[in-house]
């Protein structure tokens, strides 16, 4: 009998843990390493499925919303399970979406912010102080509680080149022209190992459909009515169905240089940000039981498409 897992907040050590539980409960699933950060820790993509529908889910772009990776994690081993026992994931059979898809799943991009965040660098190693050493310039802004960045200061889900000069400007003009906890794009885009390594990825597969998991809101964010593709619109209606999220457009402010936005724009297939939880980020895990209720029937809907 396989040992539980304790989910926590996601970080690089959870997740190796969770990486030799899935290769011994689906070995037909395929792991593979994107790359490795400064920090030297992986990022790593999960396959499976052997169908026409190709779906990739990203989680903890941001490393004080690092729940969404254990989220991922969790809906992960539950489709697999299923998949094993002939049962059904969000109300579907299991198998039918295995053969019908291909998932996709990067379930921490951001895992050096994320073990910050968590308390698993320790305070007197250099990444930490290097990071409180930033974190001092923004005394605002709440340490480490309320750092999104990776270890750099680079804001990864402000790094992708969809109108990042504009987002360059916006956040510059915030304060946020340097090294910072949360908000500063980087120097350029794709200056990071992380998102670098994520578009090319995303270039490779050529995903039909794109889910973008952050929290909180309890939301959809499609693209917005000039970049959506056709469809877009009755998909997100069936997140919403699923989920219980409403769907809202995007803020204008909160469009530029994100994963997302680059995605449509390069894509232009339909691609769907999910503000998951409800609360002040980092969400408690007390709300993982419902954030697992509400998404395992999203990701259904979208595998089923």
């Amino acid at each position: 009998m396989l040992c539980a897992i304790s989910p926590g907040y996601m970080t690089s050590g959870l997740q190796e843990q969770y990486i030799k539980r899935l290769r011994r409960v689906a070995p037909f699933a395929y792991i593979k390493t994107l790359t490795r950060t400064a920090g030297g820790r992986p990022v790593v993509a999960i396959q499976l499925g052997c169908g026409c529908t190709k779906v990739l889910v990203t989680g903890t772009h941001h490393a004080n919303e690092s729940i969404t990776g254990t989220l991922l994690w969790e809906l992960l081993l539950a489709y697999c399970r299923a998949i094993c026992n002939g049962g059904t994931f969000g109300g579907k059979s299991a198998r039918a979406l295995y053969r019908n898809s291909m998932l996709y799943c990067v379930p921490l991009v951001n895992p050096d912010g994320a073990d910050l965040v968590a308390g698993e660098i320790p305070e007197a190693s250099p990444e930490y102080v290097q990071a409180a050493a930033i974190a001092v310039g923004f005394p605002q802004i709440p340490f480490p509680d309320g750092w999104k960045a990776n270890l750099r200061g680079v804001d990864l889900n402000l790094n992708y080149p969809a109108s990042w000069d504009l987002a360059k400007q916006i956040k510059a003009g915030l304060g946020f022209d340097r090294a910072a906890p949360r908000d500063f794009p980087g120097n350029k885009p794709l200056d990071q190992r992380e998102t670098a390594a994520l578009a090319a990825y995303t270039a490779c597969i050529r995903p039909d459909i794109l889910l973008a998991y952050h929290t909180q809101g309890r939301v959809i964010y499609p693209g917005g009515q000039d970049i959506d593709p056709p469809g877009a619109e009755a998909l997100a209606e069936k997140f919403s169905e699923a989920s219980g999220y409403a769907v809202e457009e995007v803020p204008p402010e909160s469009s530029n240089a994100g994963f997302k936005d680059w995605f449509l724009r390069r894509f232009h297939r339909p691609g769907f940000t999910i503000e998951a939880g409800l609360g002040e980020n980092p969400l408690p895990l007390s709300q993982l039981p419902q954030l697992l209720r509400e998404n395992e029937p999203l990701l259904a809907a979208a595998l089923a498409n």
